[in-house]
């Protein structure tokens, strides 16, 4: 009688432990975006002096790179053991950033979402410079941030205001949006 209760919370327990949602391990955790197709997407680690922050560059390649609008994508993954961080305020703080350089940037947050505790927002730094370098109003900068179960994830890009076309702008936006945590 006592062996049969025993095997049945070891089997209750086994159980539950496999039903379990699964969880990102910590320091694995990354987001996935789905960039456009129409053009080839080749990424580089950037590296870092600490293992709690991880980089990728993704930069457009072959013989139609020259076109491309959006020439670099930079994501980073901040383990939040290590690196406690937030979503809320750093629009703000991006922006301020971005404005000592160009007074005349402006913050658009183009959406905001929470989920099971974790923030995620996409928003839009218009009227900023490009970042290798330009004059101010030479590109919109587009980040999307995410918190994660163990992670921060930000994506940033920027689009010269030369080629900024609602259709372009909409789709980065979409392919930010649909981005997944894995």
């Amino acid at each position: 009688m006592l062996l049969n209760k025993i095997t049945y919370c070891v089997l209750a327990g086994l159980l539950w432990a496999l039903c379990a949602p699964a969880q990102p391990t910590p320091g694995k955790e990354k987001i996935v975006i789905s960039f456009p197709t129409e053009y080839r997407w080749k990424s580089k680690k950037i590296p870092k002096d600490t293992k709690g922050i991880r980089s990728t560059e993704y930069t457009v390649r072959g013989k139609d790179s020259e076109r491309a609008p959006v020439k670099s994508i930079t994501t980073t993954t901040i383990d939040r053991r290590y690196y406690p961080m937030k979503a809320d305020g750093m629009p703000a703080e991006k922006w301020e950033y971005e404005k000592a350089a160009c007074p005349g940037a402006t913050l658009d947050i183009v959406d905001r979402k929470m989920a099971e505790g974790r923030t995620t927002i996409l928003y839009a730094i218009k009227s900023t410079k490009f970042p290798a370098s330009g004059d101010c109003g030479s590109a919109t900068l587009l980040t999307y941030i995410a918190e994660g179960p163990t992670a921060f994830h930000t994506v940033e890009l920027a689009i010269p205001e030369e080629q900024l076309t609602p259709a372009l702008y909409r789709q980065w936006c979409d392919a930010l949006l649909k981005s997944r945590i894995e």
